[in-house]
């Protein structure tokens, strides 16, 4: 007769149930009582947020000014905390979003776009409801109280 030995988990020694983990939750996280998006979903750009910045920022390169192939350009990057709202995208072509010249790339470029966005629309541009409601500046996360703070932030 062979012996094997197998000794048992800490768990089944105390007598408990083992914890099954699924793996990270990346769902986001709660704030006073509210759930907060992930960062990933956050700095998404919407259809909606794009045209707005369209509209806005102007549909032609801020540096060439070409219309042909434009594309979004988070001003304050998303690994930065920058989120995907108009008022931190500003276009770019795709020359001079991937290219040699990009913000990407440049660093003096990059302060000049968040410099110009800070001026334009206060020093909370790259932000978006929840990272106010964290921050005690907004009562809740509605969509009216996020306008009516980042309206008061702007320079006319």
């Amino acid at each position: 007769m062979k012996f094997e030995y197998r000794p048992y988990s800490k768990a089944k020694q105390l007598g408990k149930k083992p914890v099954k983990r699924k793996g990270k939750k990346r769902h986001g996280e709660m704030v006073k009582g509210r759930k907060i998006p992930s960062k990933t979903v956050r700095g998404r750009i919407t259809k909606a947020e794009y045209i707005e910045a369209l509209r806005r920022n102007g549909d032609c390169c801020y540096i060439c000014g070409t219309t042909l192939n434009l594309e979004a350009h988070h001003v304050r990057f998303r690994s930065a905390g920058g989120r995907g709202k108009w008022r931190n995208i500003r276009f770019l072509c795709a020359e001079h979003h991937r290219g040699k010249y990009s913000p990407h790339r440049n660093e003096q470029l990059r302060k000049e776009l968040e410099k110009l966005h800070e001026k334009l629309y206060g020093p909370w541009f790259w932000a978006d409801k929840y990272d106010l409601f964290k921050a005690g500046l907004i009562p809740n996360t509605t969509d009216e109280e996020f306008e009516k703070f980042m309206k008061g932030e702007e320079k006319s």
